[in-house]
């Protein structure tokens, strides 16, 4: 390796070389953008030089921009690089339980990062529809149970990391509305507890669903349904479909269609589950995201199909959040407007693992 620097340092330039045959230049300045000597032109002009003197194909890596004061980078669910737009830090603190980060994008709006995850945008409603199946399951008249709904981490931590619901109430009201400024309102009530705990509840007093929503944790991103994660999802999986009505739907959301392995390994997990069931898996652009989100409707079981069923008016819809580590979130508030009814109340329950 061979390094090569101007005078004051402030470019430089690194050239390495490696058995297998690859050779990279890698340039690294420190002026402004105006200025700098990194940039397309420039390096488009190096690449061109490269490949006509030494006869070589030549790769052009796009610059990445490193101490910008507003963070940029972050990853799809399989860990791809994206580079965001986001120009302002509207909110960013250190709670005792996560890093909280609301930062605005002239196109996704505010958007929530917690522990350097995308979570939440105003622009996000896709996500809400894709995990209810809006517009194919009918909410008439059901009995809801929503596991870590409304915005995601963003409220099933909010009630216990009060933090993140002052945040999110101030400054990300595209998504949530008014829905955080009380923990009761007309159409829900938003109960802080464990979710196991209240399931195992509901099972013991024979209290059982017409839908089911789980909006907890994403997929492992693994090729063998083992370790904890998974264990957590097949414990959520069982506990659900023990109060789950016969003709019910479960609905989750997963990971990025690009994680094809892992989401082989949970259509697995879900064939051989103690309870027959069948499931369908439909997909939706997730603006900040930047990828098409996987999700599935699951019923008891062997054949799949769109239930439209008719029950008394006036049900509960019931939400539950589970404060494990949820990457993805979905608006109460937009959650409320697409069932529309109001009839219903949400009971919201979370606590810490």
């Amino acid at each position: 390796m061979v390094c090569f620097s101007n005078e004051d340092g402030s470019l430089t330039c690194s050239f390495k070389t490696y058995p297998f045959g690859l050779a990279t230049l890698t340039f690294e300045d420190s002026y402004d953008e105006d200025t700098a000597f990194t940039n397309p032109v420039k390096i488009e002009e190096i690449r061109k030089e490269l490949h006509r003197n030494f006869k070589v194909k030549v790769e052009k890596i796009p610059i990445i921009k490193r101490g910008s004061p507003v963070p940029l980078y972050f990853t799809t669910a399989d860990e791809r690089i994206l580079e965001y737009d986001f120009n302002k830090v509207v909110f960013q603190d250190e709670s005792p339980y996560q890093n909280i980060k609301i930062l605005y994008s002239p196109t996704l709006g505010n958007c929530l990062i917690l522990d350097d995850l995308q979570n939440l945008a105003e622009s996000d409603i896709n996500y809400t529809h894709g995990v209810m199946k809006h517009g194919s399951v009918s909410y008439a008249g059901k009995e809801v149970l929503i596991l870590g709904g409304g915005d995601g981490e963003s409220l099933i931590n909010s009630y216990i990391d009060q933090m993140v619901i002052d945040a999110c109430r101030m400054h990300l009201r595209g998504c949530c509305g008014d829905s955080l400024d009380k923990l009761e309102g007309p159409n829900y009530k938003v109960i802080i507890d464990d979710c196991f705990k209240k399931m195992d509840e509901y099972k013991a007093a024979g209290k059982t669903f017409d839908v089911i929503i789980n909006d907890l944790t994403d997929i492992p991103i693994a090729t063998s349904p083992q370790g904890e994660m998974w264990d957590f999802v097949r414990k959520i999986i069982n506990k659900s479909l023990a109060i789950l009505r016969n003709d019910g739907s479960y609905l989750n959301h997963a990971l990025g269609e690009s994680c094809v392995e892992s989401l082989k390994t949970y259509e697995n997990l879900l064939s051989a589950l103690p309870v027959k069931v069948s499931f369908e898996r439909h997909s939706a652009y997730v603006p900040s995201f930047m990828e098409n989100w996987v999700f599935y409707e699951i019923k008891k079981g062997e054949k799949l199909q769109t239930y439209f069923a008719h029950s008394t008016q006036g049900q509960p819809l019931t939400t539950i959040r589970q404060p494990t580590r949820t990457l993805r979130g979905a608006s109460l508030d937009h959650v409320l407007d697409c069932l529309g009814s109001p009839n219903r109340s949400i009971i919201t329950t979370s606590s810490l693992a």
